[in-house]
């Protein structure tokens, strides 16, 4: 028999559904497993450099004002937000060759090089107004690029199995590479770029380290691309004769807000990325102003975070697999919420009298028991949207796994808009030096009440506000027996939709048979 990975675009035109359910339960190769969640790399580098790098890149280097630079990259965020639901439809509803999937995440790809480049090629200007609308736009463009490659990237992981556990394994896939793709872009640029004398504050570094790290995202997500394309058979068909999109857009969402387990997932996460974008925001003005940090010191602390997380997700993968997803996810964030308040308190009660290399080295195990317990959280929290998907096309006969990851996009870019916003606005409202920083670096000596408001905001208010969001889970009801039986009910459903047609193709020239045996890899 064939792998999986060699069905070709043509497969699923003669496919039914009930030959795609028998595709989907049959087993998938680990090799197609990691080509697929390679494509996990692009967001996951992405994202992490933006969210890391670039509100420090546009206030200390090129000058711009705390808030209007916390505006800009809020508007990214928030239109995104709002394309993220219209991306989600069309990609559950297009009829193309070469699928429902793929051709957004063709699309998306060079988009995001092009943009990820420009916007850490800042111009040298003076005026605050015109780098602002520049750094606006740049931003809305990163983040949409990002939308329309991850996001049907992310549903194919939910369609080309139906196993509950099976589909918390490709999701732990997909986090490992995705925090392999921040670990990289985070070492290579302290390593290569930020470790002259300027640190980060060297604005010539800034456009080769993107032009770098785009020609690996670039690398990976084509990877990605032709694993998605050669599993096509295992994908759901978008619905035969699918309404225009502006009407039934609404109705989509109406229908999805009615689904129970949506909404707390969705609250719970718009409360939490809040949090988690102002520490991100936040991180490097905290860890070289607050800490006092040098340059390999942070690379130290950035890096320990990410590698928490990569091992995190082999470490926690089993410990999902015996857990409810629910548990793992309120497990993982409060302990993240915890590791992320201690330090700072520490510091602020004057508990914690530790200074430079041993500082850092302090703040390293901590960050790095914060990533693990992230990953335990993350993963299980994407595999119960693709477990709410399932339930939804129980409750409501129609597959949203589109609007599902969207909507649960909109709700993170949501929240990092007003985490990054909120960031922007809490350094100008205790006074932070934008102009002075960019003449003077790193070695401008701060006022000691502002750097304490700074290590507050960082440490335990973000820390608070994400306990918040978590409280919203405890209501969340989707176990692991309750998937199963609306599996297997979903499964009879489409056999017995499907049974007159996959008799008519049997009697003809079994392409059904052929798609059935292209679609299993070997044993």
């Amino acid at each position: 028999m064939q792998a999986a990975a060699v069905t070709t675009s043509k497969t699923p035109v003669g496919s039914t559904g009930a030959v795609r359910a028998a595709l989907r339960s049959s087993r998938l190769g680990s090799g197609t497993k990691l080509s697929y969640a390679v494509g996990a790399a692009v967001e996951g580098t992405i994202s992490a450099l933006v969210n890391t790098f670039l509100l420090f890149y546009a206030t200390t280097v090129c000058g711009l004002s705390a808030s209007l630079a916390g505006v800009a990259i809020a508007a990214g965020l928030v239109v995104d937000a709002i394309a993220d639901p219209l991306i989600g439809s069309l990609s559950d509803n297009l009829h193309s060759r070469l699928g429902r999937r793929l051709p957004f995440m063709l699309v998306g790809l060079p988009m995001i090089a092009a943009s990820f480049v420009a916007i850490f090629s800042l111009p040298d200007w003076n005026q605050q107004g015109a780098l602002f609308v520049l750094l606006a736009f740049l931003s809305i463009a990163v983040r949409i690029g990002v939308s329309t490659f991850h996001l049907p990237f992310l549903t194919v992981g939910a369609e080309i199995v139906d196993d509950h556990v099976e589909r918390s394994r490709i999701m732990s896939f997909c986090w490992g590479f995705a925090m392999i793709g921040a670990l990289s872009g985070v070492v290579i640029g302290f390593s290569f770029f930020f470790s002259g004398p300027a640190g980060l504050a060297d604005r010539q570094a800034y456009a080769p380290f993107a032009l770098t790290l785009a020609a690996i995202v670039v690398i990976w997500g084509s990877l990605s691309c032709r694993t998605v394309h050669r599993t096509l058979a295992r994908q759901h068909l978008p619905p035969a004769t699918p309404a225009p999109l502006l009407r039934r857009l609404m109705p989509e969402l109406r229908e999805l807000f009615g689904n129970r387990s949506f909404r707390l997932l969705f609250a719970s996460s718009l409360i939490f990325f809040v949090a988690f974008g102002m520490t991100q925001a936040l991180a490097l003005h905290a860890n070289s102003f607050f800490w006092h940090l040098r340059s390999g010191q942070i690379q130290l602390v950035t890096v320990a975070f990410i590698v928490g997380t990569l091992v995190g997700a082999p470490l926690m993968a089993p410990l999902i697999g015996r857990l409810e997803k629910k548990t793992s996810v309120l497990v993982g964030l409060g302990g993240w919420a915890a590791m992320q308040a201690l330090p700072s308190s520490l510091r602020l009660l004057g508990a914690l009298p530790l200074e430079g290399q041993a500082l850092a080295v302090f703040l390293a195990a901590a960050m790095s028991v914060a990533g693990s317990l992230m990953a335990m959280a993350a993963i299980a929290f994407i595999s119960m949207m693709a477990d709410a998907a399932d339930e939804h096309e129980y409750l409501f006969g129609a597959r949203r796994e589109g609007l599902f990851y969207a909507g649960w996009a909109f709700a993170g870019k949501t929240a990092g808009s007003i985490g990054s916003l909120l960031s922007g606005l809490l350094l100008t409202a205790i006074h932070f030096p934008v102009q002075e920083t960019r003449q003077a670096g790193l070695d401008i000596v701060l006022p000691d009440a502002m750097v304490r408001e700074l290590g507050f905001f960082y440490g335990p208010g973000a820390a608070a506000l994400s306990f918040v969001g978590a409280v919203f889970l405890i209501r969340y009801r989707l176990d692991r027996a309750t998937h199963a039986r609306m599996v297997e009910e979903l499964r009879q459903r489409r056999h017995d939709d499907a049974a007159p047609h996959l008799a008519d193709q049997i009697r003809g020239s079994a392409p059904a048979s052929a798609a059935f045996r292209r679609g299993h890899d070997e044993p």
